[in-house]
């Protein structure tokens, strides 16, 4: 059998995310989701997430794009990505953001996270990255960083994989190395967020599934009207991992569905 985690995004950025978040955990679908511990909501859906702690890995997914409120260091993510590789980021700033944000995980959840990643992925990009590691290394961090450079490739979404791939994952996993934190080995899960046979899609991956594959997600039980830009595929990610067709197909590729096993 091959162990297989799938870990989701956002928790806390909507009610529907949280709560479909947790009923896949509860499932046992899920043994991983990453936090966005800036959000209004964060507080009330961590109490609900915490009983969960011992059956899957929960992280914290370090923001930097969505505003919640005028107190967010947040940019668009065009321009984030222009500052960081011009280097134009102020760097205590952005690790004034990254503690608060960890502080607030282990604030509600009594715990420091299992794991840490981002959102859009912007824990990989320059500036970021070096000021999160410096920030884990005093931290003692024990935990996993989750890494895209060994991403599964299939098509159509050739181009956007490559080029998530590109923007800083072999970096990061030299640093993540060279400063002995573990790392996800392999990775799947981008498409371009459009209505699809999401179904077809995992059959994809999980045919290609090496062991302790962790596969990126999205779900949400309702549509988030207008607020959200990937809200279609959110639900449709949920309708998929909810149903009896995702026991099928694990079983039909011989999956074990859990936690992420990481080494250094």
């Amino acid at each position: 059998m091959t162990h297989v985690c799938y870990c989701a995004d956002d928790f806390a950025l909507h009610p529907s995310i949280s709560t479909a978040i947790i009923e896949l955990i509860a499932r046992q679908r899920l043994h991983a989701t990453s936090c966005m511990t800036q959000s209004p909501d964060w507080s009330q859906a961590a109490q609900q997430l915490k009983p969960y702690a011992a059956q899957a890995d929960l992280g914290l997914h370090l923001n930097f794009t969505h505003a919640f409120d005028d107190k967010t260091i947040a940019f668009p993510l065009n321009t984030l990505m222009v500052k960081a590789w011009l280097r134009l980021l102020d760097r205590q700033q952005i690790r004034d953001s990254i503690a608060q944000q960890w502080n607030a995980f282990i604030e509600a959840l009594g715990q420091a996270p299992d794991f840490v990643d981002g959102h859009q992925h912007v824990h990989q990009f320059p500036v970021i990255r070096e000021v999160l590691i410096e920030f884990l290394k005093e931290q003692n961090f024990k935990g996993w960083v989750r890494n895209l450079r060994h991403t599964l490739v299939v098509s159509p979404y050739q181009f956007k994989t490559y080029m998530l791939m590109q923007l800083g994952s072999a970096t990061l996993n030299h640093l993540c190395m060279q400063n002995k934190f573990k790392q996800n080995q392999f990775f799947a899960g981008i498409y371009d967020f459009q209505q699809i046979d999401y179904a077809h899609l995992n059959q994809k991956w999980l045919s290609q599934a090496q062991d302790n594959l962790l596969i990126m997600c999205h779900p949400a039980q309702d549509l988030i009207k207008n607020t959200d830009p990937i809200t279609i595929a959110r639900l449709q990610e949920y309708q998929y991992l909810a149903s009896e067709q995702f026991a099928i197909d694990c079983q039909n590729y011989q999956i074990t569905l859990s936690r992420i096993g990481v080494n250094a």
